[in-house]
């Protein structure tokens, strides 16, 4: 189904992401089994974002509407999350698309609530020489995410 959703256009991305969110509903997919899914879906996403432009978006989207909790992004990620080397990351925009569209579902408020009762670093996801509180703050202003943490505010 996810990679159904990467041969879609943008307009019809959402239709599918709502699906996907009653799938999880209907169909009682664990977490281990969504995160464990995901994770190994990742292998092929950079390829795929080769071919299909808004790739890391939809991904993001789709973390999001299957409810990975916020504690298991990395290992949904898994090696895009660990590849912090360039100097903007693959996993920058799957996070930022997921985090959107979690203020989108649940609301800026109970996402940045989220956020903190999960103690979710996003810098972990940030190239290691862009960390700055200065940087980070930059980054989540340009993203439209600088409303879900307050810290850097």
């Amino acid at each position: 189904i996810v990679n159904n959703l990467m041969d879609r256009r943008a307009e019809q991305v959402e239709q599918v992401v709502k699906g996907l969110a009653l799938l999880k509903d209907g169909a009682g997919l664990s977490e281990d089994t969504t995160v464990a899914a995901l994770n190994e879906y990742v292998e092929l996403l950079e390829d795929i974002a080769l071919d299909t432009p808004g790739a890391f978006k939809f991904f993001g989207m789709a973390m999001a509407a299957l409810q990975v909790p916020l504690s298991r992004v990395s290992e949904a990620l898994g090696e895009l999350a660990a590849d912090v080397s360039s100097v903007e990351p693959s996993g920058v925009p799957v996070v930022k698309a997921y985090l959107q569209h979690l203020a989108a579902m649940h609301g800026e408020e109970q996402t940045r609530k989220d956020i903190e009762a999960a103690q979710f670093d996003i810098t972990q996801f940030f190239n290691k020489d862009r960390r700055s509180d200065a940087e980070v703050r930059r980054a989540l202003n340009l993203a439209d995410l600088l409303p879900l943490f307050p810290k850097y505010a």
